[in-house]
């Protein structure tokens, strides 16, 4: 299974298929790809959206994941329960 980001025209590319996803969609799914490793939603929050010391709910990152997950079948997204979230590659 192939993950592109499409910087150009801000689409996702999966399994040979390009979906478009609105502009926070993609840089979430982006800054999973590029870190390759378990992003905590703090982190997320901080470096996504440019958040410094969020007092809020950060659910927001669930709300986002699960509409790309809905967008993308066989979406590579996990979730890693109590850490966070990361890109699967097979």
């Amino acid at each position: 299974m192939i993950h592109k980001v499409n910087e150009q025209d801000k689409t996702i590319e999966y399994n040979g298929e390009k979906y478009q996803i609105t502009r926070m969609e993609f840089e979430l799914f982006k800054y999973l790809i590029n870190n390759n490793r378990i992003v905590s939603r703090e982190e997320l929050i901080s470096e996504v959206w440019k958040y410094d010391n969020h007092v809020g709910s950060n659910r927001t990152i669930d709300v986002h994941i699960r509409r790309i997950r809905k967008k993308i079948p066989d979406c590579p997204i996990v979730t890693r329960k109590c850490f966070g979230y990361m890109i699967k590659y097979n």
